[in-house]
């Protein structure tokens, strides 16, 4: 007797998913109102058809959206855990800045009215207290800038900004500015942290990070040659208040070393 493949059998009638979901399309289904459908289903094998077209159309959104929210950010388990390390006690920051290879920038001109962004995420949901950063040289006065930045989930680009603060800075070393009721972030979502000043007289550095071969990922232009640097961070024209949203097509890239950027939570 040979072998004999066994169908499926029918499924039953669709009481909630294609009922709810069926005047809309595929392009304008946002991840949000599937997910809003789906999430009163209770788990057991009477249920499974209508998980299985939960799953389904979701894949189909997916394959015409070319966008994976869901997949990727909804679990503690996603890519973006791995990015980075909760920090064990009180006693220890987060590093930003990450770590790449080559040599290290240790005095790089700081130019004013310029927002410096470095990517991050934090692997479970905080409250950002203020940001670090150094400047090791300089004879200057002016007032400096931290912001933390939401990105445009279609380009992963910093997009709105989530909070900002400013102090007053006329010397040097390590700083440490504080946002006025601290800054809630999403564990495994995507951000940019950013520093930047408007000066009142003379110049100063930041404190820069290894650069040769940069941050992996991030842009670069595409008529540099190949030996060129990497780019150490993302930069953005602005006086002032670090603004707010960004325009896409006004973000630089900096080749070279960015600036070394701590948060405490």
């Amino acid at each position: 007797m040979g072998w004999v493949a066994m169908t499926l059998p029918d499924a039953t009638r669709s009481d909630r998913i294609y009922p709810l979901l069926q005047n809309l399309d595929l392009e304008n289904l946002a991840f949000a109102t599937l997910q809003g459908t789906g999430e009163t289903l209770n788990i057991e094998e009477m249920n499974e058809d209508e998980l299985r077209r939960l799953v389904l159309v979701n894949l189909a959104r997916l394959s015409v959206k070319g966008e994976w929210n869901g997949l990727l950010t909804a679990s503690t388990s996603s890519v973006g855990n791995m990015l980075a390390v909760a920090p064990p006690s009180a006693s220890f920051d987060y590093d930003l800045s990450g770590q790449s290879q080559g040599s290290q920038a240790s005095n790089v001109t700081f130019t004013e009215d310029t927002l410096y962004m470095m990517p991050f995420t934090v692997p479970a949901q905080i409250s950002a207290s203020d940001i670090k950063f150094g400047i090791p040289s300089g004879t200057f006065n002016g007032t400096f800038y931290v912001a933390i930045y939401a990105c445009d989930s279609s380009t992963n680009l910093p997009a709105v900004k989530v909070d900002s603060a400013s102090a007053s800075i006329s010397s040097t070393g390590d700083k440490s500015i504080s946002f006025a009721s601290g800054a809630t972030l999403a564990a495994n979502t995507l951000y940019y942290a950013s520093i930047s000043w408007a000066r009142t007289s003379g110049s100063c550095t930041y404190a820069g990070g290894y650069y040769e071969y940069g941050r992996s990922g991030l842009p670069i232009s595409a008529a540099s040659a190949i030996s060129t640097n990497s780019g150490g961070c993302l930069t953005y024209a602005a006086a002032g208040t670090p603004p707010t949203p960004l325009t896409t097509g006004s973000i630089g890239v900096l080749v070279g070393a960015g600036p070394k950027i701590r948060m405490d939570v």
